[in-house]
């Protein structure tokens, strides 16, 4: 019985149907546990509610969402009350019995808060300290393996939580990594809207088969975007105790079958390029 993370990734919610139906076949016979991000509810809930979509852009060019007191709200209640349920929902109608989880839950994922963070605003580098994004710290799961016990399968998504019970945004992609790694998972799959690491970004053919975690590491300043970050994380879980981490295209029929033969790009220890 393998254990699998499926990375459930937030600009996949038009082929959601896709991921549900191949968790419902392998739920039976090994043990799952989704991990979601809800980018694109996040920004709906935001325009409801009248805030801004604002960005960070660290010195050494990754982007991540800005997150003040107000959008964290908003983001709790995109994910909770719309990904979540959605996922969930989806999981129900194929007979599969599944929990919503956010990172807070039982202590799941634990954080420090990121006091202060700078970040680059026209040209120059400024200090951000209304920012509640935080740094994971550890993962407990406990919670996983009790859900697992009862036979369901766990939904799990930001935000986690300070010792002194604080929420922090965390990115989804570092919270499967850091899952994947403590939970001792087989293979993490992180699910998104492109075929895998491509040599040429311009080039969906330009699929990079295998690369090892340094091979990976060194790549991740060539990237951009939501790829930047799914690679850094990917590397994170590797050196956390990750045994592979497959970066995999969410819009394919049977996506998480075709993955575990092999499709998209797998990182791992002791893999390489020819």
């Amino acid at each position: 019985m393998m254990r699998l993370v499926v990375k459930w990734g937030g600009s996949l919610q038009d082929d959601s149907a896709r991921i549900a139906d191949d968790i419902a076949a392998l739920s039976g016979g090994h043990r799952v546990t989704v991990v979601h991000g809800g980018s694109r509810d996040i920004d709906d809930t935001l325009g409801e509610l009248g805030l801004p979509r604002r960005t960070l852009r660290s010195p050494d060019g990754m982007v991540t969402r800005y997150t003040d007191e107000r959008t964290l709200g908003a983001l709790m209640m995109a994910m909770r009350g719309r990904t979540q349920a959605r996922i969930v929902s989806e999981l129900a109608a194929r007979g599969v019995t599944a929990v919503g989880l956010s990172g807070m839950d039982g202590g799941l994922v634990r954080t420090e808060r990121k006091a202060a963070v700078r970040a680059v605003f026209d040209g120059s580098v400024r200090v951000v300290r209304d920012n509640f994004a935080g740094r994971i710290t550890g993962v407990d799961t406990a919670v996983l393996d009790a859900v697992h016990t009862c036979g369901m399968v766990p939904v799990v998504c930001p935000p986690g939580m300070t010792a002194d019970g604080q929420a922090t945004n965390v990115d989804a992609d570092r919270m499967a990594c850091a899952i994947a790694a403590a939970w001792q998972a087989d293979r993490l799959l992180l699910f998104t809207d492109a075929p895998g690491v491509l040599a040429d970004p311009a080039d969906p053919s330009s699929v990079i088969a295998a690369l090892s975690r340094e091979e990976a590491g060194r790549l991740v300043p060539e990237l951009t975007g939501g790829m930047r970050m799914k690679v850094a994380a990917a590397v994170e879980a590797l050196e956390r105790g990750a045994q592979a981490v497959q970066v995999c295209d969410g819009r394919v029929d049977s996506p998480v079958a075709k993955a575990l033969r092999g499709s998209g790009t797998l990182i791992g220890k002791g893999l390489g390029t020819p």
